[in-house]
Parts: structure tokens; sequence; C-alpha cells
């Protein structure tokens, strides 16, 4: 098989970073870091936003004092934004987990929006989702499979108004859903969505560290190699 060169984003408060690194190097590709402050990369394969607290999801109208809580805020106007964006418009795969998500969607590189789970409470346990659309990352063999997938966040309830999830349903580009308990109270248990292109993909919960990481990575590398 190829070795995929994979880079990582890491932001300040990014504490998925080497879960993320590790999965990758676990099955023999070759990870490596970005740093926030990054003008310019080289070429990878994929690049992956870990999950975490980019910035520490605060944004601070003073130096000190109050603030809000907006994950993705601060890291959207980091120096790197414009190579993803420039990444993204060549098509290079990118991939979004948890606060990467937040992040893309922020950016506008993917439809909706992100906000506090309904329980207004972090949560963090397994859930079970069901790969939805045609594919995932181009695998028609994972189509309607049920993972067991860990999630950690507070901030993880997708939105979108009737109109979009109706676009984003006739364009197959939900690919993942919570099937059983939503833990955080998206619409229609959404779990991971794609751009229209399927080059940019964005999920809430974490397959670098699931027992069935074997199954997404050989989704990962079948769909960079096709």
């Amino acid at each position: 098989k190829k070795t995929l060169k994979v880079g990582i984003v890491r932001f300040p408060g990014s504490n998925c970073d080497f879960d993320a690194l590790h999965f990758f190097q676990k099955y023999d590709h070759d990870g490596g870091f970005i740093w926030y402050k990054e003008a310019r990369f080289k070429k990878y394969d994929l690049i992956v936003i870990p999950g975490g607290f980019a910035f520490g999801d605060r944004v601070y109208k003073n130096a000190t004092g109050t603030f809000l809580i907006d994950p993705g805020e601060q890291a959207v106007t980091s120096p790197v934004m414009k190579l993803i964006e420039r990444a993204a418009r060549r098509k290079t795969p990118i991939l979004g987990i948890c606060n990467g998500f937040q992040i893309l969607v922020k950016a506008g590189l993917l439809p909706g929006k992100l906000v506090q789970n309904k329980s207004k409470q972090f949560y963090c346990d397994w859930t079970e989702c069901k790969v939805g659309g045609p594919s995932f990352f181009g695998d028609n063999s994972l189509l309607e499979k049920v993972f067991k997938i860990p999630v950690a966040h507070g901030y993880g309830r997708y939105e979108i108004s009737d109109k979009i999830y109706e676009n984003l349903k006739n364009k197959n580009q939900i690919f993942l859903k919570y099937q059983g308990k939503n833990p955080n109270g998206s619409y229609k248990n959404i779990a991971g969505v794609t751009n229209s292109d399927r080059t940019i993909f964005g999920m809430m919960p974490h397959p670098e560290r699931s027992p069935d990481g074997v199954y997404f990575i050989k989704a990962i590398e079948n769909y960079v190699n096709k």
C-alpha cells in the first residue's frame, strides 16, 4: 500500500494532536505536525485538523477578563487557515475531527454550525454511529455499518435549516449519524458531513480513539489512493 503523507494541524490548546499522529503512524503512514503559524507547508496526501480546544475555545474582548465560548473563532484567523483554504481549492482531502469540525464549519468550508450541547454539559462517552450516504471517504463497503466511536465535546450540536438538510441529504453529504442516543441534540442525529465535492470531511466523534479504527484507516487509504 502507498504510505500517506499526513499533515496534522496544531493550534494552541489542541489536545488530540498526538492521538491523530499515533493513529496514522500505527498504520505505517507518515504523519507530521503543522504549526498554526505556518505560512507554507509541503504537499500532503491528507490534512487533519484534530480535536482539542484551539485557543481554549475562548474569545476575549480584552487581554484579560470576560470571554465568550466560541469554538473555532480564533483558529480561523490563524495564518495556517490560508494554507488550508488553498489546499481545499486544490481538492486536497481534509478531515476535521471534533474541534477540527468546528473550525471547518466556522471557516465556511463545511455547511451549518456547531453550538452548545442541548444538555449544556460536556459529554464524554461511547456512541454508536452509522455510516450513511453512498460512501465514507469513497468506501462503499462501509455503507450502513455501525461503529462504536468515542465522543468528547461540549459544543457538538450540529444545526442546519430544513432546506440545507434536504440539500445535503439529496447530495449524499451526510456520511455519519448517531444511532440510539444522540449525545448533543444534533439535527437529525447528524455526526459527520462532507462538502459537495467530497474532499472535506467533518465529524464530531473520534475515530482515532476507536478500536474500530482499522475500518476508518482503510477507508481513508482507499479514498486517497483512488
